[in-house]
């Protein structure tokens, strides 16, 4: 390895590093989020609405509170979360992703030893 190789691959770990373990970690916590918001929309269930044919085809929840598209999209009071959850783990996960694939990228090429 070549002193000016591993300098560069440093300065790249350590800006890319933390940023990357970050995103990870607010990737991990929106999905988790995600996931278990709908634990309300099962805990608030009418039993009677398993019968209901808008339940089975999406249009409207065990609850009676809503379709799946209110819980998409309806924003933070909507049951079973919102689309800005999906767009959270969505965009810190490719900058996490991406973060992993800069680094490793770097220390490839500061371990290799061709000859420019």
């Amino acid at each position: 390895m070549r002193a000016g190789r591993s300098a560069v691959a440093v300065m790249v770990t350590v800006m890319a590093g933390p940023v990357g373990v970050w995103c990870a970690l607010v990737a991990a916590a929106s999905l988790l989020s995600q996931l278990l918001a709908g634990f309300g929309v099962i805990a608030n269930a009418e039993w009677m609405q398993i019968f209901n044919p808008a339940v089975w085809f999406g249009f409207d929840n065990i609850a009676g509170t809503g379709s799946l598209m209110d819980s998409l999209v309806g924003g933070p009071g909507a049951p079973g979360g919102s689309m800005n959850r999906y767009l959270v783990f969505m965009l810190t996960g490719i900058v996490a992703v991406a973060c992993l694939a800069s680094v490793r990228a770097v220390w490839a090429w500061a371990r290799s030893d061709v000859q420019t």
